[in-house]
């Protein structure tokens, strides 16, 4: 992202009490999180590097920053308001390309004409006239009708009870609900098939979305990207072998109790948020030991 929206109410509202140091590192910060499109690495001395945070007064300001406005998790510090505009900005970045595309590829309709079927082809041409070469677009229009048989299943309807897995039409649905468009021939959908996704997961989905918008204060729609990117962590947290290692850095005693098992202390009057993020680094140093062996 070369660009991102800055509200500066909002900015001045919740950083008013930050020294202009920190006001400083949180703006490079979030640029840093714009610019990659992804979270900040989880380990500190990384981050501090990457904005060129040189004094100790500069490091201070990046740890606290980070433990006030970002969220430590296993992909690295996140910043929610950070996710929302990135996943709006890819989801323009598609509509706008899909778009591009339909005005530049060539269009058919067929035409039935006696016992015979003709196929008429409009040349690829930017300045064909409208009435030469605009398709139908009743032809278009995506059919989103949940009862559709399945012709793989001699003509038996699947019925979705919240767990079956879903097929293209009953997605374009789900969302049609809460007034989101998505044609049939979306990426995402292809994506989401992969997952093998149910019809509850797409409805949790859709809540913690809406949760997540109203928790930011932010008035902006909930859209397909930022759906999509929390199915995904969804996926990801229901596929790990030990459910307990997703939520052991979520309180404190599950930071005492990996320190633990990874022979590590808290260092004197270590916080925390401190110890956690150096737990962080040790499992990142001894996954990367594994990787190279």
């Amino acid at each position: 992202m070369n660009y991102y929206e800055h509200h500066i109410g909002d900015y001045a509202e919740a950083t008013a009490h930050l020294t202009f140091i920190e006001d400083a590192t949180y703006s490079r910060l979030i640029r840093k999180y714009y610019a990659t499109e992804k979270p900040l690495p989880m380990d500190v001395k990384f981050v501090q590097r990457l904005i060129n945070a040189r004094s100790k007064e500069e490091k201070n300001a990046v740890i606290s920053v980070l433990n006030e406005f970002f969220n430590l998790t296993d992909d690295g510090w996140r910043q929610e308001r950070c996710d929302h505009e990135i996943a709006r900005f890819k989801d323009r970045q598609i509509k706008a390309r899909r778009s591009a595309e339909g005005r530049w590829q060539s269009s058919s309709a067929e035409q039935i004409l006696s016992d015979s079927t003709t196929v008429s082809v409009c040349d690829r041409n930017a300045n064909a006239l409208p009435a030469q070469c605009s398709p139908d677009t009743k032809h278009q229009t995506p059919s989103t009708n949940l009862h559709t048989p399945d012709k793989q299943n001699n003509g038996v309807e699947k019925k979705n009870e919240g767990t079956s897995n879903l097929g293209p039409a009953q997605i374009v649905q789900i969302f049609a609900k809460e007034g989101i468009n998505i044609p049939l021939d979306d990426e995402r959908i292809n994506e989401m098939l992969r997952l093998d996704i149910s019809e509850k997961e797409v409805a949790d989905a859709i809540l913690q979305a809406k949760d997540t918008r109203r928790r930011a204060s932010s008035s902006t729609p909930i859209n397909v990207g930022f759906v999509m990117a929390i199915l995904k962590g969804m996926r990801r947290k229901s596929q790990t072998n030990n459910p307990c290692e997703d939520i052991w850095w979520k309180s404190n005693e599950g930071i005492d109790a990996k320190g633990k098992e990874l022979g590590m202390r808290a260092q004197g009057s270590e916080s925390y948020d401190a110890f956690k993020t150096r737990i962080f680094a040790e499992l990142r140093k001894r996954q990367e030991a594994v990787n190279a062996g």
